[in-house]
């Protein structure tokens, strides 16, 4: 392991073998993939003040790289799996904090509709000696993987609600064609989150499509099931990319005030950094985040006023919050699926045995992240003045 007090320095040769040994394969298939990876690479070198090559964003980047060349061996030896029909129902793309985890798992609960679990979204593919149909290995790895990362980031429990065998974001698999948010929110790299939501991300959501199929064909009790995706990425990077691969979804969108969501998020992000590159000043992020955020608002008011309106559902969180079923049953209508009597009763079975009130409170201050409650009503008073008033 590479530490010192001066940053390392990544080369995209080097994280390739470095996939290709975890996976003991070689071939990675169509590489459009490398010219974002050299991007994001390019920008961690010069932006993120890395202190280890085996810093926990390295690591992700290596399993990403290595589960890349498994699912291009996996396609060579199974190529019917690109047969199975995915038909995706919508997207809950609203920006963090605003309640899309809860809206994820209430409609991932009915026997309608189905949603990726932690556990097969983080480890997608068996594990070597992993016997057909049981995925226990993987499931036993997520919750050793939650526990850690509770461990070593106690705070977090408080912003996101990790549980290995709950629904959670396919982001993760987005993670493998290297056009993610999921790097700029464990880095400061602004170059590379400025950068990403304007590319193309076609074959990004492409990828995302056969992860879904490969998912769903370990699953076969998925099929005739409708999925849900999840993630704030479908919004702040590649809305484009969504619309375009699955033009018969829905996108879902959770409103909430930005002065009770960017400071939170900010707070997430300051954290996750920290041990990547302990000398980051954490007054940095919420400059970033509240450009991002702006700027992906900007794009989604273009799609809607002008392009396809007809495909948004708008959930207010204070409504979510206050009716979870009610509010539960009245996308799902909007999806274009009727709610059964089970459908309510799985909604209400899961609300009973979760919700807000189980965990902590997070605790943070805007002002550490560089942001005023002035500045920020500011910036979004139109979001605000469309959607929340």
């Amino acid at each position: 392991m590479d530490v010192s007090d001066s940053p390392v320095i990544l080369r995209v040769e080097d994280l390739l073998d470095r996939g290709r040994a975890a996976a003991l394969l070689q071939d990675y298939g169509d590489e459009w993939f490398l010219a974002p990876l050299s991007k994001l690479v390019q920008c961690i070198n010069a932006e993120a003040g890395l202190v280890s090559t085996d810093a926990m964003a390295v690591q992700r980047i290596v399993q990403a790289l290595s589960e890349r060349l498994q699912m291009v061996d996996l396609l060579k030896r199974r190529p019917e799996i690109l047969d199975e029909k995915v038909e995706v129902a919508g997207a809950i793309l609203g920006l963090p904090r605003t309640g899309s985890t809860m809206m994820q798992r209430l409609l991932g609960s009915v026997p309608q509709l189905t949603s990726g679990f932690w556990w097969e979204v983080t480890f997608p593919l068996p594990f070597p000696g992993e016997q057909p149909g049981d995925p226990t290995p993987r499931k036993e790895a997520a919750k050793a993987a939650v526990e850690y990362f509770y461990s070593a980031w106690p705070e977090f429990r408080s912003i996101h609600p990790m549980d290995a065998l709950a629904q959670d974001e396919d982001v993760i698999l987005l993670d493998k064609s290297f056009l993610s948010s999921t790097y700029d929110s464990m880095l400061y790299i602004p170059s590379y989150g400025f950068w990403m939501p304007e590319q193309d991300h076609i074959k990004a959501y492409e990828e995302l499509k056969v992860w879904l199929q490969i998912l769903q064909d370990k699953t076969p009790w998925r099929r005739g099931r409708k999925w849900i995706l999840k993630s704030p990425h479908h919004l702040i990077g590649g809305l484009d990319g969504f619309l375009k691969v699955f033009p018969d979804a829905k996108a879902i969108m959770t409103h909430r005030m930005i002065e009770e969501v960017l400071p939170s998020y900010c707070s997430m992000c300051a954290s996750l950094a920290a041990p990547n590159s302990p000398a980051l000043d954490a007054a940095k992020f919420g400059p970033f985040w509240l450009r991002r955020f702006s700027e992906a608002m900007e794009r989604l008011e273009i799609v809607r006023t002008f392009e396809q309106p007809e495909r948004f559902i708008d959930v207010r969180y204070e409504d979510l919050i206050a009716d979870p079923i009610g509010e539960g049953a009245r996308v799902m209508k909007a999806l274009g699926v009727t709610p059964t009597e089970e459908d309510l009763a799985a909604m209400q079975e899961w609300y009973a045995a979760n919700g807000r009130g189980a965990r902590p409170p997070h605790h943070y201050v805007a002002d550490n992240f560089g942001l005023t409650p002035e500045v920020m009503q500011k910036t979004f008073r139109n979001y605000h003045a469309r959607y929340l008033a």
